[in-house]
């Protein structure tokens, strides 16, 4: 009898193991179609709006992005997302709603991808003392997926324009630096709604006291300069954890 009853906890056990085995497999293949039918949309659309500029002048990247025709695609646009170092380049709107387009591309596709987006208390046109734009921590390294691969590599990341990313809108190319980044959490004061000169010196202090980088330049924050963070999930399963990279605009120019 105890033979019998050990026998069928064991094949309870392996029925349990399979299952689990079974639905993460399934989870698997939905992520991987989810991450294909993103990829395959933002790759149609970088290709259709946006060109390379090879006559560009002075420090401006060598990229033209058609905001006007982004618009008629899907109105929420705000602006184009370009880091070169990371390669990564995507369009950006404005959620009208809290996570609006958490799970829901440019197009307005349902997808796990989402679509790189500005909290609704940031400004439109990135002019704001604290704008923030939020994106996935992508297990194939798209949208925000490659920021963490910042951390540990101080070194190179210091060395030429590493650090230099820009934001197109509608008429402007504002460049940005990063000089900041760290793990933190959902709600924490790297989130910081600023107005005011005192709160943009709190937030500063904030961002000094859990900064991970290594020889940041804080100098270029005497006149308060616009601060852009991008975040994106960190940690097991992402439910609390965030990381952050904190930007601060350091050239404007008219498209």
């Amino acid at each position: 009898m105890k033979i019998l009853e050990g026998k069928k906890k064991k094949y309870l056990i392996i029925g349990i193991l399979l299952t689990v085995a079974l639905v993460q497999a399934v989870l698997l293949a939905v992520d991987m179609r989810h991450y294909k039918a993103a990829q395959l949309e933002y790759d149609n659309i970088r290709e259709t709006y946006v060109k390379e500029n090879a006559s560009a002048q002075d420090l401006r990247p060598k990229l033209t992005v058609d905001m006007d025709k982004l618009r008629k695609q899907n109105s929420d646009v705000t602006g184009w997302l370009y880091y070169p170092y990371l390669n990564l380049s995507y369009p950006v709107v404005k959620e009208t709603e809290i996570d609006e387009y958490l799970y829901k591309t440019f197009d307005g596709s349902e997808n796990k991808s989402g679509c790189l987006y500005e909290d609704v208390l940031s400004s439109a046109d990135f002019c704001g003392k604290h704008d923030v734009i939020f994106g996935h921590n992508m297990k194939d390294g798209s949208m925000f997926g490659k920021l963490k691969t910042l951390t540990g590599s101080s070194v190179a990341f210091l060395t030429g324009d590493n650090d230099k990313l820009y934001v197109y809108t509608d008429d402007k190319i504002y460049q940005y630096k990063v000089f900041a980044y760290y793990a933190t959490s959902n709600g924490s004061g790297a989130y910081s709604v600023v107005s005011t000169d005192g709160e943009y010196d709190s937030f500063v202090a904030f961002i000094k006291r859990n900064n991970a980088l290594s020889k940041p330049d804080y100098g270029i924050l005497e006149n308060r300069p616009s601060i852009l963070t991008l975040s994106t999930c960190s940690g097991s399963g992402g439910k609390e954890g965030r990381f952050v990279v904190h930007c601060v605009k350091i050239n404007t120019w008219d498209k």
